[in-house]
């Protein structure tokens, strides 16, 4: 039987601790990103709302920038998990990105429009353009395997266009449709790009 000596337990309990309050101020940050169109919140208004002081904010994150990165990144981590789809099942996959737009789709929209301006945001960004890849060619590896490479680039692009957030965004908001009817003309697009 092992057993720990004091020192090791009060490291684990310190890790513990250091793990909740870098949660809580994730937590507050992107709370407050939320409620901010610009994603600007002071480091006081953060710090206040996880229950910390400004200096335990810059030393879990470095700088403004360290913390807006790890909580737009952990947001867009977390969103990534309802996105699951078997691949081959169309109607699934379809379904789980529109879940997942309904959920995170206005924010992204915000978060592309500041993509120019602020370049961690750019940098987020870009790696969710990469995770969507990424998803089309998971979910959908029976329309794409086997394929010349030509035909697969062109395919896969179509996919990820039928399945993109711009799609979902001018479907639901500049349309007008509703959840279920912009999902069917997902579908209808994603059908026809698989063909």
């Amino acid at each position: 039987m092992t057993t720990r000596s004091p020192r090791t337990y009060k490291q684990t309990r310190r890790a513990d601790a250091t793990g909740r309050t870098r949660e809580a101020i994730l937590d507050a940050a992107q709370e407050l990103f939320r409620a901010d169109p610009q994603l600007d919140p002071s480091l006081d208004a953060v710090a206040a709302r996880a229950g910390v002081s400004t200096r335990t904010v810059i030393r879990q994150f470095g700088s403004k920038e360290g913390l807006l990165e790890a909580a737009i990144a952990a947001g867009v981590a977390a969103a990534a998990t309802t996105r699951h789809a078997e691949p081959g099942d169309v109607d699934g996959a379809v379904r789980a990105i529109v879940s997942h737009y309904e959920a995170m789709g206005d924010e992204v929209m915000r978060w592309l429009a500041l993509a120019d301006r602020l370049p961690f945001v750019r940098r987020v960004t870009e790696r969710g353009t990469e995770t969507h890849h990424e998803w089309v060619e998971e979910v959908f590896a029976p329309d794409l395997d086997g394929l010349p490479r030509g035909e697969r680039r062109a395919r896969r692009a179509a996919l990820a266009t039928a399945t993109d957030v711009y799609v979902w965004h001018l479907l639901r908001r500049r349309e007008g449709l509703g959840r279920e009817s912009t999902r069917e003309a997902m579908v209808a697009m994603v059908e026809a790009a698989r063909r």
